[in-house]
This record gives C-alpha cells, sequence and structure tokens, in this order.
C-alpha cells in the first residue's frame, strides 16, 4: 500500500516537471524572440529568468513540509528547466555559430550529466546523514526538512551563481554592442542572442 502510494506520487511529480518544462520551452521560445526582436534586449534575460526560477524552487523546496505542496518545487523545476533548455540553442548558435550547433550543443548537453551527478552524490550523502536504518533494513529519515535542506541550500547557492552569470552576460553582452555603436562598424556579433 505504501509503495502503491509513493509510486503514485512521483509519477504525479513527473508529470508535474513535464508540463512544466513543455511550458518553459514555449514561453522562452516566444519570450526570447520578443527579447530580441521586439525590445532589443539579449536572450540572456531568459536565462537569468530560469537560474531566478531555480532559486524560488529552491527556496520552496526549504520551506515546504506538506507533501501534498511539493508539487510546486516541481513545477518550478520543469519551468526552469523548460526555460533554460528552450533558450539555450540559439544562445550555443550566437556564442559559436549554427555551423558546429550539433556538436557544441551536443556538448553543452554534457554539463547537466556531470553535474547533476555531483548534486546526486551530495544530496544522497546528506540524506544519508540524517538517516538511520529501520528494523527491515531499510534506510530511512525521519527529521523531515532537516532530511535533506542542507541539499537544497547548496543548489539554491548553485542557482545563485546562475543568476550571477546570467547578469554578467547580459552586461558582457550590452559591453560589445555599445563598443560596436561607438566605432559604426559591423560585427558577427549583432544582437541576435
Amino acid at each position: 500500500m505504501k509503495d502503491s502510494f509513493v509510486q503514485r506520487r512521483q509519477n504525479i511529480h513527473v508529470c508535474v516537471i513535464s508540463f512544466g518544462s513543455f511550458g518553459g520551452r514555449l514561453l522562452s521560445g516566444i519570450g526570447s524572440d520578443i527579447l530580441v526582436k521586439k525590445l532589443n534586449k539579449s536572450r540572456f534575460w531568459c536565462l537569468f529568468i530560469s537560474a531566478s526560477t531555480f532559486c524560488v524552487a529552491q527556496l520552496c523546496a526549504l520551506r515546504i513540509s506538506n507533501p501534498n505542496l511539493l508539487v510546486l518545487v516541481s513545477g518550478l523545476t520543469g519551468l526552469a528547466y523548460g526555460l533554460l533548455f528552450g533558450v539555450y540553442p540559439s544562445l550555443v548558435a550566437h556564442a559559436f555559430g549554427v555551423s558546429g550547433l550539433s556538436t557544441n550543443w551536443g556538448t553543452m548537453t554534457l554539463a547537466p550529466v556531470i553535474t547533476g551527478n555531483i548534486f546526486n552524490l551530495v544530496y544522497g550523502r546528506i540524506y544519508d546523514s540524517h538517516s538511520i536504518i529501520n528494523d527491515k533494513g531499510e534506510t530511512e529519515c525521519l527529521e523531515g526538512l532537516q532530511c535533506y535542506g542542507a541539499a537544497y541550500w547548496v543548489t539554491f547557492v548553485a542557482a545563485v551563481g546562475g543568476v550571477l552569470v546570467c547578469l554578467w552576460s547580459v552586461w558582457h553582452e550590452n559591453q560589445i554592442h555599445k563598443g560596436n555603436e561607438k566605432s559604426k562598424r559591423w560585427t558577427d556579433h549583432e544582437r541576435v542572442a
């Protein structure tokens, strides 16, 4: 009975993450085009919104103790991933050119594999440090939010680092465009990102 309840909850969270990711991809595709074409702003602002959404998701995870409300964490996480992966191909094409897009994009998608495993190991170590082995020989944690709270602080700090990198990227791109406008020269670095 308990296993079927957990399985249903996991399925719900996978669905919520998927729908959030779908919505984020739609929003970032349309939103990034509006940013560039209508507002003459950088696509990096979509990354900023994604990283900020990751921060909010981590803060929610740190505060929510009611399991029924964890769909907020899943939804925000899915939305942030959708925003990220919806705009990233155009940013990769802008930075490295379209001729090697498939290779460069493939290389960029390896980053979550590496960091995802690192964060999984950190999460597991933190969870295990708060867990006990029950009568059935299974590891369980009975401390509520303390079971994984430190892991969410780690991912929150990483998300804040992402926000800072995004802000630097926006600033850096603006500096390039200011230099191009002053010298009245056209380069390959037009505002397409």
